[in-house]
């Protein structure tokens, strides 16, 4: 706090003041003569009171400047009564506002939340009276989580936690549990595609096939049967996994040659005078068959005279048939083609698959370039046959 104080005091004999201020004690810290009866003393708190004393004892004018110790806190006080209310009230409101919860985010992650069901956890928030404006203190967490799993019912773990005035609810949905393998459920595996095989292996029932056979789609991979006896089979669920290389191709098709306008070197010049009520042709130009026309404005007058020199110039053009560049072309059909295969692929496949090799054939038809993508993938292709009359 700053204890320095300024008084303006105006006297007919400023000399006269200091001497009584300073037998009675006063530390005077600097006097500045302002003029020929004023003066600026800037003293502490208890010097200025020795001051302001005096010069109430001798009806002298004294102006306090600046006004230190408690006495400038109590002015202050005084001034700013307003100031006081204000902060209260803000400290009120701020109270009241943090103390509620005005954000709430809900939602499931984990490996399975596409499984979540976030209306039915918008639903279980609402039936819980979980909504924007609550009290923090109006619910408990710990019970809040014991409800939400009750209500969801497939979730592995629920998390609430409350953060400044926000709400956070975390989900975690489980991870549905594989289908089951049943034995009894008689069943053969089919190819769900064309190709040569890779690996076979029957984990349950009789493989039909070995590495290098070609197979088609539809054809019998594991047949769904196992020896009871010598002479006796019994019917039983197949398994296994049957790899195959697998082709899936693209094109794209583009002209060998285009046909482009060059000029032939012929011209011809035409040029009018141009205003706002006048158009009147100075030189004419006969026009061609094919063109390239070019005009330019040459200003003449100014703001009051406002006409222009339009000359347009007439170039005469032919289409020529020129060869496109060979590398250039070959390299846009193969990203053509490339493109065409692996939309195709994403199209095609709905399993698991291993992309292993990928090349491009040319082949010219006439005046056009016809390129073929191949994208040779490695796939399991075995089977239900419900699943390949399905797909």
């Amino acid at each position: 706090m700053n204890r320095d104080c300024a008084l303006r005091v105006d006297c007919p004999m400023p000399q006269r003041l200091i001497d009584r201020a300073l037998a009675r004690g006063a530390r005077l810290n600097s006097i500045h003569l302002s003029g020929p009866r004023s003066m600026v003393i800037r003293c502490d708190p208890a010097s200025a009171k020795v001051v302001l004393g005096l010069c109430e004892r001798f009806s002298i004018p004294v102006r306090v400047l600046r006004l230190g110790g408690s006495s400038a806190l109590r002015a202050f006080v005084r001034r700013r009564r307003t100031l006081l209310v204000g902060l209260a009230v803000c400290l009120a409101l701020s109270a009241a506002f943090l103390s509620r919860v005005w954000r709430i985010e809900a939602g499931f992650s984990g490996e399975a939340a596409e499984y979540g069901d976030a209306a039915a956890l918008e639903k279980a928030l609402r039936r819980a009276g979980i909504a924007p404006g609550m009290p923090r203190d109006g619910f408990d967490p710990g019970q809040l989580t014991q409800y939400l799993q009750g209500e969801l019912g497939n979730c592995s773990y629920v998390g609430v936690r409350v953060q400044g005035v926000c709400l956070y609810v975390e989900a975690v949905p489980e991870v549905p549990a594989p289908p089951v393998y049943d034995v009894d459920a008689a069943r053969d595996l089919v190819s769900d595609r064309d190709g040569i095989v890779v690996r076979a292996v029957a984990r349950s029932g009789e493989l039909c096939v070995k590495p290098g056979d070609a197979v088609r789609r539809g054809q019998l991979l594991i047949r769904g049967e196992e020896k009871r006896t010598k002479e006796e089979t019994r019917p039983i669920a197949a398994l296994g996994e049957v790899v195959v290389r697998a082709w899936c191709t693209g094109e794209a098709t583009l002209p060998l040659s285009a046909v482009v306008q060059r000029q032939t070197g012929r011209a011809s010049f035409e040029a009018r005078l141009s205003g706002p009520f006048i158009d009147w042709p100075l030189t004419e130009g006969a026009p061609f068959d094919s063109q390239i026309v070019e005009t330019s404005h040459l200003p003449i007058g100014g703001l009051f005279l406002p006409l222009e020199i339009v000359r347009t110039v007439r170039r005469e053009t032919r289409a020529v048939p020129e060869e496109i560049d060979r590398a250039a072309l070959k390299a846009r059909l193969s990203a053509l083609a490339c493109a065409d295969a692996a939309q195709k692929l994403c199209l095609r496949e709905s399993r698991d698959y291993e992309m292993t090799d990928r090349w491009v054939n040319y082949a010219h038809e006439g005046n056009e370039l016809r390129a073929t993508a191949i994208i040779e993938i490695r796939a399991d292709a075995a089977v239900t046959r419900e699943v390949l009359q399905g797909g």
